[in-house]
């Protein structure tokens, strides 16, 4: 099952959550970028380095917690379906 879960959230899901396609999410990302060039201008390049190693480092974690949590929602669904189907069977 994890091989069917594997290839659903690489083939469909990951590329599907990633599009851009609301205003609310599209001022996040313009929001994201202001403080990015703010903080750019303030910072050495050296400081610059650390930040962005930092920053590829929790989205690293983020996106390994995201695949996480829909792998276990997916298992928590077939498994509520499987429970569902046998009740009240003994």
């Amino acid at each position: 099952m994890k091989h069917t879960l594997e290839k659903l959230w690489d083939e469909y899901f990951a590329e599907e959550c990633a599009v851009i396609d609301t205003e609310e999410e599209r001022m996040f990302l313009r929001k994201a970028a202001e403080v990015h060039k703010k903080a750019s201008e303030l910072l050495t390049k050296e400081q610059n380095n650390a930040i962005e190693k930092y920053t590829e480092a929790l989205y690293d974690i983020q996106a390994y917690l995201i695949k996480k949590a829909f792998f276990k929602g997916c298992e928590f669904a077939i498994s509520l379906f499987v429970d569902a189907g046998n009740f009240g069977k003994t």
